[in-house]
């Protein structure tokens, strides 16, 4: 079950949020939320390639807990996608890719979108994702 994606900036600003399932929701302001898992992300990351062993490739794909797991994909221009489950998802990073592609195609390129920066509010990104999600086999309205 999928439950929430964040996008990040390459400056840790939360372009995007999108929840389907989150049954909790925490008493916090929604950008203190963005902040606190930017934040998240990037003491993992760092901490992930300072213990590694061997030269990472990639950094790190996800982490779990003994509730969710939080899939990551960062893109060459270091844009942030992230991706809450359930424990029974496998790994998410092709969906993850595939919403790289969607928001590639329908923002980036797209004259009409305005430049980075602010938050996407696209219609044809937005419809294109709930596309991909809802036809993801993990994702689940239970």
């Amino acid at each position: 079950m999928i439950f929430t994606l964040y996008i990040f900036d390459p400056n840790g600003n939360c372009i995007f949020y999108k929840e389907w399932t989150r049954r909790r929701h925490l008493k916090m302001a929604q950008d203190e939320e963005f902040k606190l898992t930017y934040g998240l992300i990037a003491s993992i990351k760092a901490f992930s390639t300072r213990l590694s062993p061997v030269e990472p490739k990639d950094g790190f794909h996800s982490f779990a807990t003994d509730k969710y797991i939080m899939h990551f994909f960062e893109s060459t221009t270091s844009m942030k996608f992230l991706l809450t489950s359930d424990l029974t998802a496998p790994s998410l990073r092709d969906l993850l890719h595939q919403i790289f592609l969607i928001y590639t195609e329908t923002v980036c390129r797209n004259v009409l979108v305005p430049a980075r920066g602010r938050t996407i509010d696209s219609q044809l990104f937005i419809s294109r994702l709930e596309t991909a999600i809802q036809q993801s086999p993990y994702f689940s309205s239970k």
